[in-house]
């Protein structure tokens, strides 16, 4: 949730000031490009930990998409001020799922097991 705040106040000054501020778009890139590797890795290692049930749920989907896409035209060093409104509105779909704990029912999720354990049982 911290990494998901911080990087919601990213894309919230990356929309409206950093134009006014005249921000060095080059760092501003390097900054979202950091975090969205960290959602790409975060993102392949839930779909590693539940088999593939992860892409069963719409909003995982959704945000798979999202990061799927903005990685790639950070790739390819094309900035879409678009694409961040769709980042906030991942931003605000996961907080709200952790807000009312309306979690995805992921395979170890749904057996009450950890994560951890269910990596460990897929790689034996």
């Amino acid at each position: 949730m911290f990494m998901i705040s911080i990087y919601a106040c990213f894309i919230l000054f990356d929309l409206t000031f950093s134009d006014l501020l005249n921000t060095d778009p080059y760092t501003m890139n390097m900054i979202d490009s950091v975090f969205l590797s960290f959602f790409f890795a975060e993102i392949c290692f839930k779909v590693f930990a539940s088999s593939g049930m992860f892409f069963f749920d719409f909003f995982n989907c959704f945000d798979a998409i999202i990061v799927f896409i903005s990685e790639i035209l950070n790739l390819l060093n094309i900035t879409a001020k678009g694409l961040g409104v769709l980042r906030l509105i991942r931003v605000v779909v996961i907080t709200v799922r952790k807000i009312t704990g309306n979690q995805s029912k992921l395979r170890h999720q749904s057996k009450n097991t950890n994560p951890v354990d269910s990596v460990i049982k897929i790689l034996k």
